[in-house]
């Protein structure tokens, strides 16, 4: 029997098997747009195929082995992955992950104003600075502030922190 102009065999199930799974973990980190997908569930369903041609007890476990290894792929894709060390090096952090000046909502505004950070980048107006080792969001009144500056927090309007430049004492 012939599948594609090549002899079905055990061999090219079990080749077709192996290159379903290798693109399916080659989708994990190359950015294919899924065409590697594609190209696993297409292998895959050769394999399957291959199977029910050599034997019609092979293709049915050809085709358990299929419905079995989808979903725990799926699930390893999902669940399992974005903790390795690979994918939080290529998966930028999401919103709850990045400081923000939102974080300081759970504070009373009053506690905040008065404090004294350190400009983190340049302020032109808005900008980042550090507070008690936190990434914090500001903004100044209008004033351009170089980076390594220190700023003291004259109001906060929900997540809107507005700072000032310290003058420097001179002695």
């Amino acid at each position: 029997m012939l599948i594609v102009g090549m002899e079905a065999s055990w061999t090219l199930v079990g080749a077709l098997f192996a290159a379903g799974i290798l693109f399916a973990l080659a989708e994990l980190v190359l950015p294919s747009g899924g065409i590697l997908t594609v190209l696993s569930l297409a292998a895959l369903g050769g394999a399957v195929a291959a199977a029910f041609v050599m034997s019609q007890t092979g293709g049915l476990v050809a085709l358990a082995g299929v419905a079995i290894l989808t979903p725990l792929m799926v699930y390893v894709a999902i669940r399992v992955w974005p903790h390795t060390p690979l994918a939080r090096w290529i998966i930028l952090p999401g919103p709850s992950q990045v400081a923000k000046a939102g974080d300081l909502a759970h504070l009373d505004p009053r506690e905040l104003e008065g404090r004294v950070g350190v400009t983190k980048t340049l302020l032109r107006p808005a900008g980042k600075m550090m507070l008690d080792g936190r990434q914090v969001d500001c903004m100044t009144e209008g004033d351009l502030v170089p980076p390594g500056r220190k700023v003291k927090i004259v109001s906060v309007h929900g997540s809107r922190v507005v700072v000032r430049p310290v003058e420097e004492e001179k002695g």
